[in-house]
């Protein structure tokens, strides 16, 4: 399963939400995109980050993001 992770430069959840979804999904299997980068991003996702969405845009888990939701979503579109 592929998965998104909208970030920041300096977000400490960010890190440690990219630490949960690399043990999920590994590395092979993240895109990272920094929101800072594009306007509409940083509209969409200022207050929200870290946001981790499937390839079809399903948000899986923002914020604090934790393994366990992360596993979680995985079990449930298996």
């Amino acid at each position: 399963m592929q998965a998104i992770i909208y970030t920041r430069q300096g977000c400490p959840l960010c890190e440690k939400g990219i630490a949960a979804a690399l043990s999920v999904f590994g590395e092979a299997n993240i895109t990272l995109v920094d929101i800072d980068l594009d306007l509409a991003l940083m509209d969409r996702y200022t207050n929200r980050v870290p946001v981790i969405e499937a390839e079809d845009g399903t948000v899986i888990d923002e914020g604090v993001v934790t393994e366990t939701a992360l596993r979680a979503f995985v079990v449930r579109t298996a």
